[in-house]
């Protein structure tokens, strides 16, 4: 005999991602740490000249980026757009998001690969403060665009 299947009006589990209420504060959580992170590479390693340090902080921050980025993408994003299918407004800010997000993370990985292993501080001082500027600044605006924007959409 095989076993009964399920009736259409049975409540079943639903599928996809489900509704985490720790989420954002999570998310916000690991923005502070990077932040830190961020500025103890320009602190402890580049102002401190020393660059075993530095190289050190990078590679801990790329790491703790793109887990950060691995959390957002399979947690935050994709519930976002199994809840928000029916919102086309909603969801076309959504991708807009996700698509300057995948940018950003781009230029980041590229800047955290260059600077991962340890320069001569001659080499550090030629390039390292312009770089280090520019995604410092693209970081700070995203963050702020998420915490105070996009981090409003996900509810449950």
């Amino acid at each position: 005999m095989s076993p009964p299947q399920p009736k259409p009006n049975d409540a079943s589990p639903k599928k996809g991602i489900q509704f985490d209420p720790g989420l954002v504060d999570n998310l916000k959580n690991d923005h502070s740490h990077l932040v830190t992170l961020f500025g103890q590479m320009w602190e402890l390693g580049y102002q401190a000249n020393n660059p075993k340090k530095l190289a050190d902080l990078v590679t801990q921050f790329k790491r703790d980026f793109q887990a950060h980025l691995l959390k957002e993408n399979v947690k935050f994003y994709v519930y976002l757009e199994q809840n928000l299918s029916d919102d086309s407004t909603s969801m076309e800010l959504v991708r807009d998001f996700r698509t300057e997000m995948n940018d950003i993370a781009h230029a980041v990985v590229k800047f955290c690969k260059r600077y991962s292993k340890p320069y001569d501080m001659k080499v550090l001082q030629k390039h390292f403060p312009n770089d280090y500027q520019q995604v410092g600044e693209v970081l700070t605006h995203r963050v702020s665009l998420e915490e105070n924007e996009l981090y409003t959409l996900y509810q449950q």
